[in-house]
């Protein structure tokens, strides 16, 4: 129980039960449409995941499988495993995912690398994969006689019915994969998926990727109790990347190779099977990434080419892509400036818009080729809000709202179009889950985590409104959207400091209408006000908005984040004197290049795993915006932080993960070495065996306690 006048705490954030409160995962339909389901922590541990259900005829909700009950130990997870859950985010334990059946008969869940099949009503959960081996990227064949899994690096399929293996591929070991993205495809491409079930479930296509092609490099884990040496062959920006064909085996084996005209460095970013069950879609992207082909494919057979894309800047993948078969295709294409649907006809494939207008089309829920209607997810009504629209197929009018406004919502259509998953939340609305009909109406709330007195949060944040949202202008006149959180029982007459909470980077938005978790409300529990805005190369805006980063990063986000800065100054209740920066990642490197680019604007920064010299970083990431190195070195210098390090003289904390993958922690001990050859004073926490998420409660506890410590000591009064 929570005593009365209580101070929130750090140890409280991150302990139980989640201050977010019961907060839905992967929220689907069962295929038969009888039941709804998800993964949410255990009453125990939040960090260990439960599959829940709701049955909608029974009225009842409950748990459907409690990882817990299965009595199994935790083991070790294979490095595949640990690679795709950490370029997926997925930290917690239990069950993280979960497949139905097509026919909705039973639920598939691998548990720790082993398969398990539950059947909802009878209470039996079966295992079907021994615990010797791993599987990973498990799924059912469309028609439900196979589940296909990846291990060893090689693709099996098994057959339900007789429990009979089959092992698809063979040659997979070392630095060969079959059926697994690769790194680049899953971290930057967010293409997760190595393998793709044809629509009559008799072939498979496949990933098959070489990764000898991709410099090694010896990266160190360094844990608490040793030190691991691991050969990564990490893709450095302007290096070879791996070297990826398509290959499509049946079930006996059999493989045929795809093999498109394409320029050998080109990105197979998107693979699609087309209705016939015959053909592929590739979307093919170019090394500069200013090129973007759809071009069918079949072996044997000449492609064809039937949608080129151009840009001057980038071009940003999609998950658009529909083939309807006689209909024609669907297609996202960013050629108005903003992403939205074109039909492309079965004769000539000119794209025809469906939507338009200055807003985009984040994705695709529903197409009712009956009713001739799409359902899609997007930011028509505004830039902070997504919601789900229904428009005719063809164009011809206007989308039509169907979620609440003043929130975000994430979606999930039932196959018959019937019913929506409404997954929403907003400032004073934890994430939510309700049950709608077709119209938008509300027919039962699966998930009400209302913020009332019986939310675990409530004892602290009885008030929202000291959440405000504004706009300020770039120098190109362009809105900048913020949002800025005041100090819990602000005095009036009183100034206080504030932290800007900066990402900043592209392909993220960060200030939108929805829940904004506990730590901002903690740190205005403490007498802190948090701002955040969206700077220009911040996602979901358009190209013109994105754009002005390109071939030179850290230059106009800076700017902006210098506008938030100068805003702040106007701000009443503000001490422009008492501001602090920090970010994490792409934020970490901001935190970085705003002190050293404006000294004296923040008294304080606190930088987590930045990126400090770019050419340490991705090819597909680093390139999209910076180009290849050998063309715009003046641009990479300019953008890493090491000419900019004789202005730093304000106070800095750097915080790095020690096994990090990603943003390797050679950027930071870069950073240590330039630091102290110039005799620059600043602040050092590193975590033995943190990854780039630095997850884990007692991590975090650490980790948010220093935090504490440096701005009270950087911005509290008298300081």
């Amino acid at each position: 129980m929570t005593s009365p006048g209580e101070a929130l705490t750090i140890e409280r954030v991150f302990g139980h039960p989640d201050l977010n409160g019961a907060v839905p995962r992967q929220v689907q339909f069962s295929p038969d449409g009888k039941r709804v389901t998800w993964l949410q922590g255990s009453a125990g541990d939040t960090e260990r995941l439960d599959l829940w259900q709701y049955d909608i005829d029974a009225d009842r909700r409950d748990v459907l499988v409690a990882s817990g009950d299965l009595g199994r130990a935790p083991r070790e997870l294979s490095d595949e495993e640990k690679a795709r859950r950490e370029r997926k985010r997925v930290f917690e334990s239990g069950i993280v995912e979960y497949f139905w059946h097509p026919d909705g008969s039973a639920v598939l869940f691998p548990l720790d690398g082993t398969l398990f099949l539950h059947v909802p009503g009878s209470g039996e959960t079966r295992q079907l994969t021994d615990d010797e081996s791993f599987q990973t990227d498990i799924r059912f064949s469309p028609d439900g006689r196979y589940l296909s899994f990846v291990r060893d690096r090689n693709l099996f399929a098994l057959e339900l019915a007789t429990g009979e293996l089959r092992q698809l591929t063979q040659d997979g070991g070392g630095t060969v994969s079959n059926g697994l993205a690769e790194f680049i495809a899953q971290e930057e491409m967010h293409r997760y998926e190595g393998y793709w079930w044809s629509p009559d479930s008799q072939r498979i296509a496949f990933a098959h990727v070489d990764e000898s092609t991709v410099e090694l490099t010896s990266r160190f884990e360094i844990e608490a109790d040793d030190i691991t040496i691991h050969d990564q062959r990490y893709p450095f920006t302007g290096k070879a990347n791996a070297r990826v064909r398509i290959g499509i085996v049946d079930l006996d084996g059999t493989t045929e190779w795809v093999e498109p005209e394409r320029d050998e460095e080109s990105y197979i970013a998107r693979i699609n099977w087309l209705a016939d069950s015959r053909r592929l879609a590739l979307q093919i992207q170019s090394r500069d990434q200013q090129l973007l082909e759809l071009i069918v494919c079949e072996p044997g057979a000449p492609d064809r080419v039937l949608v080129s894309e151009t840009s001057e800047s980038w071009i940003n993948l999609n998950d658009h892509f529909r083939d309807l078969g006689e209909d024609g295709m669907i297609w996202g294409s960013e050629r108005s400036g903003f992403t939205h649907l074109y039909r492309l006809d079965g004769e000539t494939h000119t794209p025809a818009a469906i939507t338009r207008g200055e807003w985009i089309v984040s994705r695709i829920c529903h197409i009712d080729r009956d009713q001739g209607e799409i359902w899609f997810e997007g930011n028509r009504d505004t830039p902070l809000e997504t919601h789900l629209y229904v428009t005719s197929a063809n164009g011809a009018t206007e989308p039509r709202r169907l979620t609440r406004e003043g929130l975000t919502h994430h979606t999930v259509v039932s196959k018959d179009g019937r019913f929506f998953l409404d997954r929403y939340s907003g400032p004073g609305q934890p994430v939510s889950i309700d049950l709608c009909d077709a119209s938008g109406k509300v027919v039962k709330r699966i998930s009400a985590n209302d913020l009332d007195e019986s939310h675990p949060i409530f004892p602290w944040v009885q008030r929202t409104d000291n959440v405000v949202y504004g706009t300020l202008h770039a120098s190109d006149g362009q809105e900048l959207q913020y949002m800025l959180v005041e100090p819990e029982n602000r005095r009036e007459g009183e100034r206080y400091p504030v932290i800007l909470q900066v990402y900043g980077g592209p392909g993220v938005q960060r200030v939108t209408r929805d829940w904004i978790g506990p730590y901002p409300f903690y740190l205005a529990s403490r007498g802190y006000g948090v701002m955040r805005l969206d700077n220009r190369g911040s996602a979901n805006r358009g190209k013109r908005f994105e754009s002005p980063i390109f071939e030179r990063l850290g230059v106009v986000e800076v700017e902006d984040q210098l506008v938030a800065a100068d805003f702040l100054g106007t701000v009443p209740w503000v001490d422009p004197s008492r501001l602090a920066v920090f970010g994490h990642s792409y934020g970490g490197y901001m935190t970085l290049m705003l002190l050293m680019k404006s000294p004296g604007t923040f008294r304080c920064g606190i930088s987590v795993a930045p990126v400090t010299d770019w050419h340490l970083y991705d090819t597909h990431y680093t390139e999209r915006y910076l180009g290849h190195p050998a063309k715009n070195a003046e641009g990479y210098e300019a953008s890493a932080v090491f000419p900019y390090v004789d202005g730093l003289s304000d106070k800095l904390l750097l915080i790095h993960g020690m096994a990090d993958d990603n943003v390797l922690f050679t950027h930071t001990t870069r950073l240590m070495k330039v630091l102290q050859d110039e005799n620059v004073d600043f602040e050092l926490m590193t975590y033995p065996g943190a990854k780039h998420g630095i997850a884990g409660r007692a991590t975090n506890i650490h980790r948010f306690s220093l935090m504490d410590r440096f701005l009270d000591r950087w911005l509290k009064d008298g300081t």
